[in-house]
């Protein structure tokens, strides 16, 4: 320290000078020992510590790259350094709190430079950048496909919309958004591999919503929806009440002799007496019934024997009814009351499948039945009942048939379900040479989900028949062109199988139904699965039959 004062009490010595001298002189004053490690005068605080090890990168898309990297003791934050150049020259930096992030706003396929450093908790830098790490961004998404355009009204009906539009370049589905709501919500979604949809069960003389979008295979969103297009079913049209409807119904009783066929089910004598409450609630003025078995019941001992059917005649007469059956023979034999000894003769009998008519509102012109297929002589032979039949208010005359067929479900009896629907068809079209309205009716033991299709159902509509209920293959929605003005249970099942919580689909559908009432051209001012029916879904008192009645009115043109 002498020396320095000194060296300022030199008058000519300029401040430079004196700085050299007093910078050699603390060079000269502090040098090391022999051996020791240098040190600079002063030393930084940056820089001390090894850098991030482990870079690298775990997910790569077109516009972002995720790193991850081996953490270092007294980080606060990590320094991410990124450049599409080797040099790091325009590099753009990224700061992250934990071991791994996410580096966004990349240009697609491109090479990237990656250089970390630690950081301090105040931001200052606490090592160098690591060596330089490099990768590549993912190859550009495809371009998102126009949402499908030109979406329209095809089919106006008053319970079904066809939507049509215009065909996207490689769309495989599309989805079909529909709903009462301007802004797309609480809608319905449908899936279509063609440019078509039908849409069903809505209400008549209603405005809905309707977009449309390209889909994958699996269901995922490719496009946007296209704009919502207004669309509306069309009003019921004004129909005056008919002055003299016809009432019909069929109705499988289950026989009495096919006690425990089921659990649930009981006797014929602790059940006969609902079911005569049942068809006495709609007092049909005709009405199609199977299994009433010409079998003699057990339980009645009167000479002759007593069949199911002739206890159903007797039982709703006796309850205030006039009913008489088309065709009252037991058996087709030279002596019909018993099958002992038959000597075989046409009576026109048809085993349980039988025509009951209300006497004060029907007469019978003339009637038969038709033997149909089998398959195995061993099961019970299924028949067509028929009947020529005048409704006494009009005077008109109508064609009525009732039917019960095959109940096997094994390999080749849908197709003899097929053949047996054929030879009615063909009975009709025999002994119905005056083309009156045709009533056909029955359990024909086949419903819209049985595989590989719904037969006897197809046959009857493709020689023009109609389902008033609109029912089509796989849908619980009825088409647009049921006939049925007002449906009632329509929901519930026509089986039951005697159990007690009602076989249903949703409120406003079409129910599971192996029983029909088709019709020619005709209004069909009402419909009914009559079944009693309490809040939670359940049954209410005993169960008449494994089947519900299903009812209709009819105007007879």
């Amino acid at each position: 320290m002498q020396l320095v004062h000194t060296l300022f009490r030199i008058q000519n010595l300029t401040h430079l000078a004196i700085v050299a001298v007093l910078a050699a002189l603390l060079i000269s004053v502090s040098a090391p020992a022999q051996g020791a490690v240098p040190a600079t005068l002063f030393a930084s605080a940056t820089a001390s510590s090894i850098a991030p090890t482990g870079l690298e990168s775990t997910a790569q898309t077109d516009t972002t790259i995720t790193l991850a990297w081996n953490a270092v003791a007294g980080t606060g934050q990590y320094r991410i350094m990124v450049s599409p150049n080797s040099d790091m020259s325009g590099a753009a930096y990224w700061r992250f709190t934990p071991t791994t992030g996410t580096v966004k706003y990349l240009k697609a396929d491109t090479t990237y430079y990656f250089k970390i450093r630690s950081l301090n908790t105040d931001g200052s830098n606490l090592t160098a950048y690591s060596t330089t790490y490099t990768t590549q961004t993912g190859p550009a998404a495809p371009p998102i496909p126009a949402a499908p355009t030109g979406l329209k009204t095809s089919v106006q009906t008053p319970t079904a919309l066809g939507l049509t539009w215009t065909a996207m370049p490689n769309a495989i589905q599309y989805r079909v958004a529909i709903g009462t709501h301007a802004d797309g919500s609480s809608a319905s979604y449908y899936r279509y591999a063609v440019t078509t949809a039908d849409i069903r069960g809505l209400t008549p003389g209603k405005i809905y919503y309707a977009r449309v979008r390209i889909i994958t295979a699996d269901g995922s969103n490719i496009s946007a929806y296209s704009p919502l297009v207004l669309v509306s079913t069309s009003p019921l049209p004004p129909r005056p009440a008919i002055a003299s409807p016809l009432s019909v119904a069929s109705y499988n009783l289950h026989c009495a002799n096919c006690e425990d066929a089921m659990p649930t089910e009981v006797p014929w004598v602790d059940r006969r007496d609902d079911v005569i409450a049942t068809i006495s609630s709609k007092m049909p003025d005709i009405i199609g019934i199977q299994e009433a078995s010409q079998g003699w019941l057990s339980t009645d001992s009167r000479p002759g024997g007593y069949s199911q059917f002739e206890d159903v005649r007797d039982r709703l007469n006796a309850a205030g009814a006039a009913y008489a059956l088309t065709n009252d023979k037991r058996n087709n034999c030279e002596n019909p009351q018993t099958p002992t000894g038959c000597v075989p003769v046409d009576q026109g009998a048809s085993q349980g499948t039988r025509i009951f008519y209300n006497t004060e509102k029907t007469s019978i012109v003339r009637s038969g039945s038709k033997l149909l297929p089998s398959l195995d002589p061993e099961k019970n032979p299924r028949y067509m009942a028929w009947a020529e039949v005048i409704q006494l208010s009009t005077g008109k005359h109508f064609f009525f048939g009732d039917t019960h067929l095959e109940v096997d479900k094994d390999m080749g009896y849908n197709d003899l379900r097929r053949q047996q629907a054929e030879t009615i068809v063909d009975v009709i079209k025999a002994q119905n040479t005056a083309n009156l309205p045709v009533l056909m009716v029955g359990d024909m033991n086949s419903s819209k989900w049985l595989t590989p299709s719904n037969a006897p159902y197809d046959v009857f509509t493709g020689a023009g028949l109609i389902d008033p209920l609109g029912n089509t293959y796989g849908s619980s929605l009825p088409s647009g062109f049921a006939t049925a003005e007002k449906v009632t249970n329509s929901n519930i099942n026509s089986w039951n199988g005697f159990e007690r919580h009602a076989r249903a689909s949703a409120p406003g559908t079409n129910g599971t139904y192996i029983d029909y009432i088709f019709t020619s051209k005709m209004r069909v001012p009402s419909w009914e699965t009559v079944a009693n029916i309490d809040a939670s879904g359940d049954y209410v008192g005993q169960i008449p039959s494994d089947h519900d009645m299903i009812y209709a009115t009819v105007g007879l043109p």
